[in-house]
């Protein structure tokens, strides 16, 4: 019998997809106008929307096993690197609307695929004048799975997954490696985290003794209140590392914790468990709009056009309509489309061996369903 999926952890990874949009389009609104509605919003996104996405998706790994190289390279590398194309293809044409040099324009952007790096950093190991965006979450993951897997082929997991953190951390304060390798160093403590969530039930134990969701919530308002910066895709850990990844787990928990309670909610916990179940497709479809496009000019228009209304609650909203619309263009593509969208591989579906082996696919971050239209109106 197919095994069903646990909808409130789709749930978890559609709020967590919103956030990351969310957090962006307030990132942007700053540079525009300052506003404080925009740095809380920013606080409460960075605080644990990308630790999220590390945790759940080592929740469902099987480390012991065998890595996968070719589901590994084709649904992470391949998945970024026709991300990355798109975005090049588009770099052009907004080039010759913008009347920018198309070759300067795709020379840049080109190195910033190349390179692989979320963010800028001062300390690239060749110059950089761009950065890629938010899909170095691929790459980074990528190197994640694999470190995790080697780490269970050796005694005392825990000093290993310490001692890439320590290295990716330090590391990154002196050089900045391509491919997001040292973010995936570092991630690999919050894949090992959701490894042992699952091997303790952790969940079965913060509902044993519920004063644990009152301290996991305790310690995540303070993270944001407190909050001084935090960017897995660079390693930036902000002015107060240690509370910002504490924060980051027990954010987690508690977004795990409020999605249980929207489980039970019919409209908005199933669109928010339709957009966990394509994160991936969202997450590809929000970098290429977000490289793409002139943000900051289509801000300062809204900002003059909407006066009455949060600067990036209306980026938002249009990022929303946007992404979704890219997101089913990925959807039609033949072939690739089963990269941003792995359970379009219907064969696998099909086979009774595939029913069987429905928790060896659940190591992605992101699993969308085969129908997109079917999920959208049931619930499991």
């Amino acid at each position: 019998m197919k095994q069903k999926r646990i909808r409130y952890f789709d749930i978890a990874r559609g709020i967590a997809i919103l956030c990351v949009i969310a957090g962006h389009n307030a990132l942007l609104a700053q540079q525009v106008a300052t506003a404080r509605t925009a740095e809380w919003v920013i606080s409460f996104c960075f605080s644990f929307h990308m630790p999220l996405f590390f945790i759940l998706s080592g929740f469902f790994m099987h480390p012991e096993r065998p890595f996968q190289w070719k589901k590994e390279a084709q649904q992470l590398i391949c998945t970024y690197l026709v991300t990355a194309i798109l975005v090049l293809i588009g770099i052009a044409v907004a080039a010759v609307a913008l009347h920018v040099d198309v070759g300067d324009a795709l020379i840049d952007w080109g190195n910033a695929a190349l390179f692989g790096a979320g963010d800028f950093h001062p300390h690239t190991l060749w110059p950089v004048n761009g950065r890629i965006g938010a899909i170095w979450f691929l790459l980074a993951l990528f190197w994640a799975h694999l470190l995790l897997h080697l780490i269970y082929r050796l005694p005392y997991h825990i000093i290993w997954v310490i001692l890439y953190f320590i290295v990716g951390y330090w590391s990154g304060h002196y050089i900045w490696l391509p491919w997001s390798i040292q973010s995936g160093m570092c991630a690999v403590s919050f894949l090992y985290l959701g490894v042992q969530a699952k091997r303790y039930k952790v969940l079965d134990l913060m509902d044993k003794y519920p004063l644990l969701w009152i301290l996991a919530a305790a310690v995540w308002a303070t993270s944001i209140v407190w909050f001084g910066g935090f960017s897995m895709a660079v390693n930036q850990y902000g002015t107060r590392p240690v509370l910002a990844v504490i924060g980051s787990i027990a954010g987690t928990v508690c977004v795990v914790g409020i999605s249980r309670l929207l489980d039970h909610v019919k409209g908005i916990g199933t669109v928010l468990a339709f957009a966990g179940r394509n994160s991936l497709g969202l997450l590809c479809a929000h970098l290429i709009e977000d490289d793409v496009l002139p943000w900051l000019l289509i801000m300062n228009h809204i900002r003059n056009a909407v006066t009455w209304m949060p600067l990036w609650f209306v980026g938002l909203t249009i990022c929303v309509i946007l992404d979704s619309a890219i997101a089913v263009l990925l959807y039609r593509i033949p072939v690739i489309n089963t990269w941003f969208y792995p359970r379009l591989l219907k064969q696998e579906h099909s086979s009774p061996k595939a029913h069987l082996d429905q928790d060896s696919r659940e190591d992605l971050p992101y699993a969308p369903s085969t129908n997109m239209l079917q999920d959208s109106v049931s619930s499991k």
